[in-house]
């Protein structure tokens, strides 16, 4: 299928996502390395659906500001994207830790400091 190919042009990776919403394909398609990051903050913050919105997370130019207002999203889906994001202010970061749908993706955020990473795994009974 031309999600798997190498060369699939961003626009039928866009139109898969679009087509098939939450389903694995459309997870497929967005993971695609040639999935068109630059413009989705603009595009899809607002958007009613939340998958759009979780997709304004993959945008460089997202701003911390606008990757904290999504984490509290109220689609579940989408506040997941930017617990996991290094650009999540660290007091928002902390908060999502102790929010169950939140805790994994904060908890592999790269920008969890060391201490606060090694706890978590402390508190999950992860052996050092």
């Amino acid at each position: 299928m031309s999600r798997h190919h190498p060369d699939t042009p961003e626009e039928v990776l866009m139109r898969v996502y679009a087509r098939l919403g939450g389903t694995f394909s459309a997870w497929m398609a967005e993971t695609h390395p040639r999935f068109p990051r630059e413009g989705l903050a603009a595009r899809y913050a607002d958007h009613p659906d939340g998958n759009y919105r979780r997709m304004a997370v993959r945008d460089p130019a997202a701003t911390p500001a606008l990757i904290e207002r999504l984490s509290h999203d109220p689609a579940v889906w989408t506040r997941q994207a930017p617990a996991g994001d290094p650009r999540l202010p660290l007091h928002r970061l902390r908060e999502a830790l102790d929010v169950p749908q939140l805790a994994s993706s904060a908890g592999a955020n790269p920008a969890l400091p060391e201490d606060e990473m090694a706890a978590v795994l402390n508190r999950a009974s992860v052996p050092a």
